[in-house]
């Protein structure tokens, strides 16, 4: 009996050791696979995601036109009586310009006034005369004689007619002897003296307005595209210019339209801005450096760590404890970092080097990591 209890008692002791050593083995294997597990994870790099705003700057060469300018003929034949301006002058539209002598067409008016008051007395006699006609009936005239009154009257309606038309035209010939501005701006070389033949033929001068003044500037179709993206083109971009001298210019421009094609041999587009020119110090002509300048706000980011593949953009973050392709997208340059569009996740953080190629979804261990 007493046997029997003692090898009970010696099976219970070896069943307790024998778990107790399988506890032990399976915790140390269990151990052991977290270590293991801990030493194959990819070690990397990061640094915070900081929202950042800079200043793109994007240039272009463009030159000076102006929105109006005018070629000065004159529309009559003469001979110069008066010159009333000079070269480089500055002139207000309705500024007399030039008187041609007007001795001629001051004549021509007298004349056609004259053939007026005839043809109107012609017609009035007509006019009575058809009237009387027409009184008298079939009864005391023929239908020949009243049909003769009546074309006598209608013809010499015609002839009151053309007569005033001649006054007309005497009238705005008379008024062409005076030339004036019809814009304001300066005058180009005056070639003419006193005395000088002109006619319609040979152009005068000319006229350039000068304040307001465009300049013209071509960017390229990747450019237009994106800004045809936004509500209004250039719409928040400031547009600037450096002069022939590198100073820059005062006014800031104000963009007004694109040209309505693109230039295939350059893929590029005309683009027209408006800026004041108080001082002339933007000439016809003369070509200008134009800065588009644009602020962006988002993520700035090394080039090398931005991955540009046919599906889009794409940075390695870490969300969590894994690595992550971030898709994004890029709103500029600045130097040697890309501008990117800020639609990461709280907590992500940016990888920046990694020990070992790594997969979407990967398990990683941070050496190094900053706070967003």
């Amino acid at each position: 009996m007493v046997g029997s209890e003692i090898r009970r008692y010696g099976l219970g002791l070896a069943v307790v050791g024998i778990i107790i050593a399988l506890a032990v083995i399976i915790k140390y294997a269990v151990s052991g696979k977290n270590i293991s597990d801990r030493q194959n994870l990819v070690e990397v790099s990061v640094e915070p995601i900081e929202e950042v705003r800079v200043t793109a700057k994007k240039r272009y060469i463009g030159y000076v036109i102006p929105i109006n300018d005018v070629d000065v003929y004159p529309f009559i034949s003469g001979f110069v009586e008066e010159i009333y301006v000079q070269g480089g002058q500055q002139v207000k539209s309705g500024d007399k310009l030039l008187k041609i002598k007007p001795d001629e067409y001051e004549a021509a008016l007298k004349e056609a006034l004259a053939t007026e008051e005839s043809a109107k007395a012609d017609f009035d006699y007509a006019e009575k005369y058809y009237e009387r006609m027409e009184k008298a009936g079939t009864k005391a005239v023929s239908v020949t004689e009243l049909e003769n009154a009546r074309a006598k009257y209608f013809a010499a309606k015609g002839a009151l007619a053309q007569a005033k038309a001649e006054v007309d035209r005497a009238q705005v010939n008379l008024g062409y002897t005076l030339i004036s501005a019809t814009i304001d701006g300066v005058i180009g070389t005056v070639g003419l003296s006193q005395g000088d033949y002109v006619s319609p033929q040979k152009q005068l001068f000319s006229i350039v307005q000068t304040d307001p003044i465009r300049i013209v500037f071509a960017i390229s179709d990747k450019d237009y595209l994106a800004e045809n993206k936004q509500e209004k083109m250039f719409d928040k971009e400031k547009i600037r210019l450096v002069l022939a001298d590198g100073s820059r210019y005062e006014h800031e421009g104000f963009f007004e339209y694109t040209d309505n094609a693109i230039d295939r041999k350059t893929n590029s587009i005309a683009v027209y801005a408006k800026f004041a020119n108080p001082q002339k110090q933007l000439v016809d002509n003369a070509y200008v450096t134009v800065e588009v300048e644009k602020q962006y706000t988002g993520v700035a980011v090394a080039k090398q760590l931005v991955l540009l593949e046919p599906e889009g953009t794409k940075v390695d973050v870490v969300r969590g404890d894994e690595i992550k392709a971030h898709m994004t997208t890029i709103l500029t340059e600045d130097n040697d970092k890309y501008i990117l569009q800020n639609n990461f996740e709280n907590g992500d953080v940016l990888v920046i080097e990694k020990s070992a190629p790594t997969k979407d979804g990967q398990k990683v261990k941070i050496i190094e990591k900053g706070n967003r």
